[in-house]
């Protein structure tokens, strides 16, 4: 018994940073949230605040500009995640199965070379790609596919092709330590009793990369919908998002209360969704044979 007790406060005094560091960046800041969205109006320079109220959440749903607003941001996080989806996968097989182990870290460190630089500067560098006679429209000019001298910057389709490059990263990455635990024997084995390429996919490794796929669509889906950095700058006027209304309650309007409860009632919305998405994923795992 003195053995497993010693064991036991071991154990404690490992997990103890770990907990504390989830209770002060996780919990805490939730509970802050949660009061925050209650209070009415903004805190006053010396801490004051005026009162508490629920019309915070009354003027959230009364108003259509949210609603809108957040179905624009979830399709726009949608179409995000399912290109990503679509890049990811082939480019995750090609390093994880295709390429020599030797070349692995290399390839690796490509995918991440956006990581490397400030995201504002990310952002207006490929506003340069975007913009009238700059790269892209050049090329399709000279393909005679549009007009150099038009941009797609200032558009939703400006918007959707910036976050992509952002958080492709994060979908290749996640889906490549999927893939890459899968035992090359199973894909040889599947091939022998003659699956082809696609039924070797659907049947084996589909089924072994949905955590890696799980995690990315966590990893893209939720910060691409609450994204304001990249509408404000790309979008511009049109491309408002409901991260952008958050902010605007905090460095705009000053109305913190009616910012906090637009930021839970936005949490709650998305946490519903991830739920919905691995209820999904898991039904369609078992379906196809997974574990």
């Amino acid at each position: 018994m003195p053995n497993s007790d010693k064991k036991i406060t071991r154990g404690s005094l490992l997990v103890a940073p770990s907990s504390l560091l989830l209770l002060c960046f996780s919990v805490i800041p939730l509970f802050m949230l949660i009061f925050f969205s209650f209070i009415n109006g903004n805190i006053g320079p010396d801490g004051s605040i005026a009162g508490y109220t629920t019309n915070n959440f009354t003027m959230i749903f009364s108003d259509s500009t949210f609603t809108k607003l957040m179905f624009k941001s979830l399709g726009i996080g949608i179409v995000v995640t399912l290109i990503c989806v679509i890049i990811a996968y082939p480019a995750a097989w090609g390093i994880a199965k295709i390429a020599k182990a030797k070349n692995h870290n290399l390839l690796i460190m490509l995918v991440i070379i956006p990581f490397f630089t400030s995201q504002i500067l990310l952002i207006y560098s490929i506003m340069v790609i975007l913009q009238a006679k700059g790269l892209l429209m050049s090329l399709l000019g000279f393909l005679k596919l549009a007009d150099p001298a038009t941009s797609i910057l200032y558009s939703n389709v400006a918007v959707i092709i910036v976050l992509i490059y952002e958080y492709l990263p994060y979908m290749i990455l996640c889906i490549y330590n999927s893939i890459e635990k899968i035992d090359d024997n199973l894909i040889y084995a599947s091939h022998s009793l003659g699956a082809g390429w696609f039924k070797t996919f659907v049947n084996v490794v589909f089924p072994m990369s949905m955590p890696g796929l799980l995690s990315g669509i966590m990893l893209v889906l939720v910060p691409v919908t609450g994204s304001f950095v990249e509408p404000g700058l790309v979008g511009g006027s049109n491309g408002m998002m409901v991260g952008s209304l958050i902010n605007s309650q905090f460095s705009t309007v000053l109305n913190m209360g009616y910012g906090a409860a637009i930021s839970f009632v936005f949490l709650i919305i998305i946490s519903i969704i991830m739920g919905i998405v691995r209820v999904l994923m898991s039904r369609a795992n078992r379906s196809i044979g997974g574990a």
